[in-house]
């Protein structure tokens, strides 16, 4: 787990006293995003694994490069762009991103959440 990364965004991970897992960070829309992965396990290592095939330089089919999450009404999506960025924004706002990230990071951040939540 890299703390380096984790601190560059801000990012602690909770317990809380009922046992559910809370994410707090410095970006609202990657905090948010990131604590719709606590409940989904296996979503989250199957996107693990997507993310080391990219960063190992192989090509993804177009299914393998979005991975949403929904908050109530809304959907947050995440695609994996070939320049090895992770481009974030809400499904409404298809051609609007939110934010972008280094593909790195947020493989990083990832298995830090799923190594918190072992």
């Amino acid at each position: 787990m890299s703390t380096s990364t984790l601190r560059n965004y801000g990012i602690k991970f909770y317990k809380q006293i009922d046992g559910e897992i809370k994410i707090t960070c410095s970006s609202l829309n990657l905090a948010i995003y990131l604590n719709r992965f606590v409940n989904q396990k296996q979503m989250l290592q199957n996107f693990l694994i997507v993310l080391n095939l990219a960063l190992k330089g192989n090509l993804l089919p177009d299914e393998d490069k979005e991975w949403s999450v929904e908050l109530g009404l809304q959907q947050y999506t995440g695609i994996i762009k070939s320049n090895m960025t992770f481009d974030l924004f809400l499904e409404e706002y298809y051609d609007e991103t939110l934010e972008n990230f280094p593909l790195t990071d947020i493989k990083e951040i990832l298995q830090s959440l799923l190594n918190f939540m072992k």
